[in-house]
């Protein structure tokens, strides 16, 4: 039996929960397409999208931008803003402009939902010396532009431009950027399945991003 799986009630049970099957070559070219998509240099129909859907993808946004700053403060904030993430998903922060191919190319973050996960198992732990002490945050965003992904119609695209403001050992610093999502409809809830973090320096040396993003 391979060493990855343990039989378990007569199926096999991957040690490393939950797996990371969904990462494959498909996966990584369906990335680069939407990468490409959101970064183009066009002006969005504005109608493309129905005013209730804006809403309530913007309502599912802030709430993803909130949860990360409550993150530092609030024990149970990063579960929430999990909650948020569909089951195959992934948090990517390219380091270079336009965003390379993450097979290729080095990348600041790349993570599945198993290493997100982990990343919160392990800030949570308060442990963690890159975070010793913890990061507070307080965000902005604005300009959100929100449009259909090409043949589908459970799934959108979205982009907006923010401001991070880092407040740790008494010393505050300003990030900023762009981030672009892909927010798909899985039963009666919205789901992000992609986060593309795009700093405006990340072709430059990064100093402690251990937080979220």
């Amino acid at each position: 039996m391979n060493t990855a799986t343990q039989e378990v009630a007569g199926q096999h049970r991957y040690r490393h929960q939950p797996p990371s099957l969904y990462v494959v070559a498909s996966f990584y070219d369906w990335l680069i397409d939407v990468s490409a998509d959101l970064a183009q240099a066009v002006v969005r129909d504005p109608d493309a999208v129905d005013d209730a859907r804006q809403r309530e993808i913007a309502r599912a946004l802030t709430a993803e931008s909130r949860l990360l700053d409550q993150g530092a403060l609030v024990n149970e904030a990063y579960e929430h803003w999990l909650a948020l993430y569909a089951e195959e998903c992934a948090y990517w922060i390219p380091a270079g402009s336009p965003a390379p191919d993450p097979r290729h190319a080095v990348t600041l973050e790349f993570h599945d939902r198993r290493r997100l996960l982990d990343r919160v198992a392990r800030l949570r732990t308060g442990l963690a010396f890159s975070q010793f002490p913890t990061s507070r945050t307080a965000r902005q965003w604005s300009g959100l532009e929100v449009w259909p992904s090409a043949g589908r119609s459970d799934e959108w695209r979205a982009r907006y431009s923010f401001t991070l403001v880092e407040s740790r050992e008494g010393h505050n610093r300003v990030l900023a950027g762009w981030n672009g999502f892909v927010v798909r409809q899985i039963g009666d809830h919205l789901r992000i399945v992609l986060k593309q973090v795009n700093l405006i320096d990340n072709e430059s040396p990064q100093g402690n991003n251990s937080f979220f993003l």
